[in-house]
C-alpha cells in the first residue's frame, strides 16, 4: 500500500512524502522509528498504487555485501540482531536500503527467523544467500555462513563486473567503427564521386558498386536506423519472454571466439564457487544444484545444471553428470572427479573457481589487445576497398585534366 504523509520537519516546515508500507500499523511503527512527526496520513486506493513507480535507486550489490559482513560482526559480538539491524538502518543514506533493514529488524523483533525476515527481499539478496542463511540457522553456524555469503557475493560481484567490462569494449569498438564507416560513406564519398558524375566518366564496376551503396545509405539510413531500433525492441521482448529464444541466442554467443571464453569462464567460476560454499555450509549437493538452476541466467548452462541435478538424484557422481552435458571443460570434470575420489571436493572446487576467476580477469584485461588487430584489419580492408574503387577513376580524371 502507498500512503501520502503530511509531516513537520525539524525546521518547523510542512512536508509531503509518498511512502509504501504493508499496512497502516506497520507504517506507524516505521514513522516512530524514523522519528517522523506525521500530521496526516492518507492511504491511496490499491488500483492507483499499481501505477506508482518505485522511487529512488535500487539496493546495490555492494550494500548487500556490506550487510552480510555487518550481520556477521553483529552476531560475533553477541549483539541482538534487532538492535544491530536498527543501527545499520540509521547509518544508511539509501532510503530503500534503510526501509529494507527496518522491515527485517521489525520482523526479527516480532519473532521471525532471519531467513523468513529476508524472504520479502529475495529478489535483492538472491535465493542462494537465503538458502545459506536458512542452513546457518538450522546448523547453528549463522555467523560463519554470513561471512561465507559475504565472501561469495564479493567474488561473484567482482567477476560480473570484469565480465561485463570485457564485453563492453568489443561492443564499443564495433559501434565506433560502423559509425565512422557510415560517416565516410554518406558524407565524404559523395563529395568525391560527384566529380565523376560531372565529368561523365566511364567507371569500373567496383566504383559503381561503392557509389550505389553510398547513395542507398544516404537515402534510407533513417529507415534502417528505425528498423534496427524496432528489431532491437522486438528482440529484447522475445529474449525476455521466450525460453527457446534465450537458449539459441545464448548458445550462439557461446560459439563466438573470445566472448565464449569470458561467458563460459564466468559461469563455471560462479557454479563451482557456489557448490564449494554449499558443501562447506552443509547444503546437500542436490539442493545446491536446484538453487543454481534458478540463479543461472545463461540458458545452456541452466539446462546443463538441470540435467545434472536429475542425474545426481538418480545416484550419478557430479563429475559424470556434468560430463554428459558437454558444457563443462575437461579440466573442470577432471578436477571434480579427483575431488570426489579423494574426498576433497570442496578444495578442488575452490581451485576450479579460482582458476576461472583469474582466466576471466586475464581476458578482461587483455581483450583490447585481441580486438585491436581485428578492428584494424576490418577498417583496413574497408579503406583498401574504397581506395581501390576510387584510385582508378581519380587517375583517369587527373589524366583528362592534363
Amino acid at each position: 500500500m502507498h500512503f501520502i504523509i503530511k509531516s513537520i520537519t525539524d525546521k518547523g516546515k510542512i512536508a509531503f512524502s509518498l511512502t509504501e508500507a504493508d499496512d497502516y500499523d506497520y507504517l506507524l511503527k516505521i514513522l516512530q522509528q524514523q522519528k517522523v512527526v506525521a500530521l496526516n496520513i492518507t492511504p491511496l486506493p490499491e488500483k492507483l498504487s499499481l501505477f506508482i513507480p518505485k522511487g529512488g535507486r535500487k539496493v546495490r550489490p555492494e550494500e548487500v555485501v556490506e550487510l552480510m559482513e555487518n550481520l556477521h560482526l553483529v552476531i560475533k559480538a553477541g549483539l541482538p540482531l534487532y538492535q544491530g539491524l536498527r543501527d545499520l538502518a540509521e547509518d544508511s543514506d539509501s532510503k530503500r536500503f534503510k526501509d529494507m533493514l527496518l522491515y527485517i529488524a521489525n520482523a526479527v523483533h516480532d519473532g521471525k527467523s532471519l531467513s523468513v525476515a529476508f524472504e520479502k527481499y529475495r529478489d535483492v539478496v538472491g535465493s542462494i544467500i537465503l538458502n545459506l542463511i536458512k542452513i546457518g540457522e538450522e546448523t547453528g553456524q549463522l555467523e560463519h555462513t554470513l561471512q561465507r555469503a559475504a565472501t561469495f557475493l564479493k567474488r561473484t560481484a567482482a567477476l560480473k563486473k570484469k565480465a561485463k567490462g570485457a564485453l563492453i569494449y568489443p561492443s564499443f569498438a564495433f559501434v565506433a567503427v560502423m559509425g565512422a564507416m557510415l560517416v565516410w560513406m554518406m558524407y565524404v564519398l559523395p563529395q568525391m564521386t560527384g566529380l565523376f558524375k560531372e565529368m561523365d566518366m566511364v567507371l569500373p564496376p567496383l566504383t559503381l558498386a561503392i557509389m550505389a551503396l553510398s547513395d542507398f545509405l544516404t537515402k534510407y539510413i533513417w529507415y534502417m536506423i528505425g528498423g534496427l531500433v524496432l528489431f532491437i525492441i522486438a528482440f529484447r521482448i522475445a529474449y525476455k519472454k521466450n525460453q527457446k529464444v534465450r537458449y539459441y541466442v545464448d548458445l550462439f554467443v557461446l560459439k563466438i571466439p573470445i566472448i565464449k571464453q569470458i561467458i563460459s569462464g564466468f559461469n563455471i567460476a560462479f557454479i563451482t564457487e557456489y557448490l564449494r560454499l554449499a558443501l562447506v555450509s552443509g547444503v546437500p549437493v542436490f539442493g545446491a544444484l536446484q538453487t543454481l538452476v534458478g540463479n543461472i541466467t545463461n540458458e545452456p548452462f541452466k539446462l546443463a545444471l538441470d540435467k545434472t541435478k536429475e542425474d545426481v538424484a538418480k545416484g550419478s557422481q557430479i563429475s559424470t553428470a556434468l560430463a554428459k552435458t558437454k558444457m563443462f571443460t575437461p579440466f573442470t570434470i577432471r578436477m571434480i572427479g579427483v575431488g570426489e575420489s579423494a574426498g576433497s571436493l570442496d578444495a578442488q572446487l575452490e581451485l576450479i573457481s579460482t582458476f576461472y576467476y583469474e582466466r576471466v580477469d586475464y581476458f578482461a584485461e587483455n581483450i583490447g589487445k585481441v580486438i585491436e588487430p581485428v578492428v584494424l584489419i576490418f577498417v583496413g580492408g574497408f579503406m583498401a576497398l574504397v581506395i581501390a574503387g576510387l584510385m582508378g577513376p581519380m587517375y583517369d580524371l587527373i589524366s583528362q585534366m592534363k
